[in-house]
Parts: C-alpha cells; sequence; structure tokens
C-alpha cells in the first residue's frame, strides 16, 4: 500500500474516532443534565411512558398527553411534567393536567399512578423539580364536567378578578367581561 494511501488511511480514522469521542461527551453531557435535576426519589425509576396520549375509557372520558412517566422498582409510575418559563414556579393548571394524566394513564392502561407528581421548571437556564400532590381521579371528572357545561353554555364562567389575566385569554374576544 503507497504511503499517501495509507495517509489518507490513518487520517480517516483519527477522523472517526474523534467523532465518536466527540458523540460520547455529547451523550454522556445531556444525561449529566437529566440526573442534575431528576429528584432522589426517581432516580431507581425507569422511563414507562414519553409524549404519548392515553384515554380513560371511562363513561366522561379524559384524554391527556403524558410527558413522561416513569416506572417504579414496585411498579407504580409517577408522571413529570417539563414546562419553561421565566419563573420557577408551579401553577395550578400544571395539577390539574398532571391529575387528568393521571387519570387517562390509569384508565387506558389499567397501571397503579401515584397521587404525587414533579413539575420540572427551566427558567434561567436550569431545571427544578416541584413536588406537587395531584387531584382525586372525581375532582378531575368535576372539572371535566363544568368544562362541557361552559361550552355548551349551560353555566356561566368565573370572571377573574383582575384584567391582567384576560389579557392573555384565547375566549378573549367572545367574552362579556369588559376588559
Amino acid at each position: 500500500m503507497p504511503a499517501t494511501e495509507l495517509g489518507i488511511l490513518l487520517a480517516g480514522c483519527v477522523v472517526c474516532v474523534t467523532a465518536v469521542w466527540a458523540a460520547a461527551r455529547t451523550v454522556r453531557r445531556l444525561s449529566l443534565k437529566v440526573d442534575e435535576w431528576m429528584p432522589e426519589g426517581l432516580r431507581d425509576h425507569t422511563l414507562a411512558y414519553s409524549e404519548r396520549t392515553f384515554r380513560s375509557g371511562d363513561d366522561m372520558q379524559v384524554v391527556a398527553r403524558v410527558d413522561r412517566a416513569y416506572r417504579g422498582p414496585t411498579g407504580l409510575i409517577v408522571l413529570v411534567e417539563l414546562k419553561t418559563r421565566q419563573a420557577d414556579r408551579v401553577h395550578l393548571s400544571d395539577i390539574i393536567e398532571l391529575s387528568a394524566q393521571r387519570v387517562a394513564l390509569a384508565g387506558e392502561t389499567g397501571e397503579p399512578v401515584a397521587r404525587i407528581a414533579w413539575v420540572v421548571v427551566e427558567s434561567a437556564g436550569r431545571r427544578t423539580a416541584h413536588r406537587v400532590t395531584l387531584l382525586t381521579p372525581r375532582a378531575v371528572w368535576d372539572l371535566a364536567a363544568r368544562r362541557e357545561a361552559l361550552l355548551a353554555g349551560a353555566e356561566a364562567p368565573n370572571y377573574p378578578t383582575t384584567g391582567g389575566v384576560c389579557m392573555t385569554c384565547p375566549h378573549r374576544s367572545q367574552c362579556r367581561l369588559s376588559h
């Protein structure tokens, strides 16, 4: 084999080794970032579901898309919702969303889903996990029934006490409130 071909082969090997090394570093760095926010209570859990829609199958069906669901050693599923926000805080809507996910996932799969879940907020370049207690299935079904009644016009909405909430509401143009 001529020296030129040997040099090209050697250069190609160096490029391949460098690329594999860089890819391995990237994967390791990404996995470390995931572990940084992972609460201690979930470290022995494995990812069970990711970005999947579930349907409860009840008379009043609840449909929800699960961000992440982790299975513990006992088989109990724990939900995790990822949020990107300017402020590192949990909103009531996060708890409602996770509660609906719990009802939908348990209803479709029959698997036990924990009443404790996690909201992971990415804010200012860092992730913080917040432990939350979910609503009961009865409370979720009551909220779903209220939503249906509101959409059907059978019930009147409760208006916010300040107009700030109205500024970002998608129903603002149809609203009777004069904010």
